[in-house]
């Protein structure tokens, strides 16, 4: 199960983030990622509620048991994962545009759009 420390940095490399850029993401300071992972300090909860933000699985990250896995594809993997690389503006992007494509579907009024703002 390992410790907490062990649990933030498996959560990291899980996102494929090296620790500067997780701590640039989060908005903290490399050296304090650094002593999170190396469990010098414990995580208080403006960064755990930050990690999460990114895709961290912080209900892991402090109890050590996770939640049973959702099966994804290779390319849903991938889609999440550009997801989480997303800034906020671009998610919301993101959702509209597929909000709009399952309307499309449901409804039987595909149309192909070929570029997108």
């Amino acid at each position: 199960m390992g410790t907490i420390g062990n649990r933030i940095k498996e959560e990291r490399e899980r996102l494929g983030l090296s620790k500067m850029d997780f701590a640039h993401l989060t908005g903290y300071p490399g050296h304090v990622q650094t002593s999170y992972e190396r469990d010098e300090i414990m995580p208080e909860g403006m960064y755990l509620q930050e990690i999460t933000k990114h895709g961290c699985d912080t209900l892991y990250i402090i109890t050590g048991h996770k939640e049973r896995p959702i099966k994804l594809s290779i390319d849903e993997q991938e889609l999440v994962k550009n997801y989480r690389a997303m800034n906020k503006a671009l998610r919301l992007k993101i959702s509209a545009i597929s909000d709009t494509f399952t309307q499309s579907i449901v409804s039987g009024n595909v149309e192909i759009i070929t570029t997108l703002n």
